[in-house]
C-alpha cells in the first residue's frame, strides 16, 4: 500500500508542468551578459546551417548560440533554434524530399549543437488573404501536419510556434479577419507538437488587462485551446502607427533611457505607449491564475537592464504572487 501511494504521488509530481517563460534573443554577443537566465526557462536563438535541399547542419562556429547554450544549460534552461525550413511550408507535401531531408537531419544537428528544440514564427505573410487572418481549415491542417511530422522526427526535442490572436495587435498590424485558428486545435491539444506562444502584443494606451482577458476567452472558449500549453505574450516594444501603417517600433531598451526609474503605474514613456511595470506584474499574475502554460515576453533584448526599468522582473514577481 505504501509503495502504491508513493508511486501515485511520484506520478502526480512528474505530471506537473513547470510555468514557462519563453524569450527570443535577437541581440549581439555583447548583449548576452544581460540575459536573465534565472527568469527565463526557454531561449530561442540562432539557426542551424540550412541548405536548399532541406538538409541542416550544426554550426559550432555560431559563438552567440553556443555561448547561450552553455549558460542556459548551466541554469537548467532550454535553448531552441528558430525554424529554418527552406521551402514553402504550405506546399511541403509537394516537395516531400526537402521535408524528408530537413526532418531527418534536424535531430542530428540538434544533438551535435546541444539544442533542445525548434520554434517556428510562421505568420502567413507569403499570401495576401492570410495577412488579414483568413486561414482555412486546409491551411491549418497542412501546417499541423508539418509540425507533427517534425515532432515525430525529433522525438523528445521541443517543437513550438507563434500564433496570432484575433484583432491583435494595433492600428498598424494584426489579423482583423483572424477568426479561425492557425493550427488544428484538437490535434495540438492531443500532442501533435509541444506548445504555442500567442502574440498578445497589446501596446496601446492600455491600463488594465482587458485585451489579455479577451485573448484568454478567444483562445480557450472559441478556439478551444488547452491553455496550459499556451504562453501569453507581453510586448517589450512600442508601436508608433497611423491607421494601417506602421511608422516605427521603438523597443523598451531604447525608450527606457528617456524615463529612468519610471513610475510603475505609467504606461507611456516619451509620448509612446509601452507595457508598464505594474501591468507586467498583473499580466504575469493573470497568466498563472488562469492556468496558462507560461509567458512570452517579446523579446529578451528588447527589455531594459538599466535605469531601474527592467520589465521582466515585474512580470516574474506577478507570476510568483500566485500560488
Amino acid at each position: 500500500m505504501i509503495k502504491l501511494f508513493l508511486f501515485i504521488l511520484l506520478t502526480k509530481i512528474m505530471d506537473v508542468t513547470p510555468f514557462k517563460v519563453v524569450g527570443w534573443f535577437n541581440g549581439k554577443y555583447d548583449d548576452i551578459k544581460n540575459i536573465p537566465f534565472d527568469k527565463y526557462t526557454h531561449i530561442v536563438t540562432g539557426f542551424p546551417t540550412t541548405y536548399k535541399n532541406g538538409t541542416v547542419e550544426c554550426n559550432l562556429d555560431d559563438n552567440i548560440t553556443q555561448t547561450i547554450v552553455k549558460l542556459a544549460h548551466d541554469n537548467n534552461d532550454y535553448v531552441q533554434w528558430r525554424g529554418s525550413y527552406p521551402g514553402d511550408i504550405l506546399d511541403w507535401k509537394n516537395n516531400i524530399s526537402i521535408m524528408e531531408n530537413y526532418a531527418s537531419s534536424l535531430p542530428i544537428a540538434m544533438e551535435k549543437c546541444n539544442i533542445d528544440g525548434v520554434e517556428f514564427d510562421y505568420e502567413w505573410n507569403d499570401r495576401f488573404l492570410n495577412k488579414l487572418g483568413i486561414i482555412t481549415s486546409y491551411m491549418s491542417n497542412t501546417y499541423t501536419d508539418f509540425l507533427e511530422y517534425l515532432k515525430k522526427s525529433v522525438g523528445n526535442k521541443l517543437v513550438s510556434i507563434e500564433i496570432g490572436v484575433w484583432g491583435c495587435c494595433c492600428q498598424g498590424c494584426g489579423y482583423p479577419l483572424g477568426v479561425l485558428p492557425w493550427v488544428n486545435v484538437t490535434r495540438f491539444n492531443d500532442g501533435a507538437f509541444d506548445f504555442v506562444n500567442i502574440m498578445s502584443y497589446h501596446n496601446q494606451y492600455f491600463k488594465n488587462l482587458l485585451y489579455w482577458e479577451s485573448d484568454y476567452h478567444f483562445i480557450k472558449d472559441i478556439w478551444g485551446y488547452n491553455v496550459s500549453k499556451v504562453n501569453l505574450a507581453i510586448s517589450y516594444f512600442s508601436m508608433n502607427s497611423s491607421y494601417f501603417k506602421i511608422l516605427s517600433e521603438p523597443t523598451w531598451v531604447h525608450l527606457s533611457k528617456n524615463c529612468p526609474n519610471i513610475d510603475p503605474n505609467l504606461n507611456i514613456c516619451n509620448g509612446l505607449p509601452f507595457t508598464g511595470k505594474k501591468l507586467n506584474y498583473e499580466i504575469g499574475a493573470y497568466a498563472k491564475k488562469m492556468g496558462f502554460g507560461g509567458l512570452f515576453p517579446w523579446t529578451i533584448n528588447y527589455d531594459s537592464f538599466e535605469y531601474n526599468n527592467t520589465l521582466i522582473d515585474w512580470a516574474i514577481a506577478g507570476v510568483n504572487s500566485v500560488k
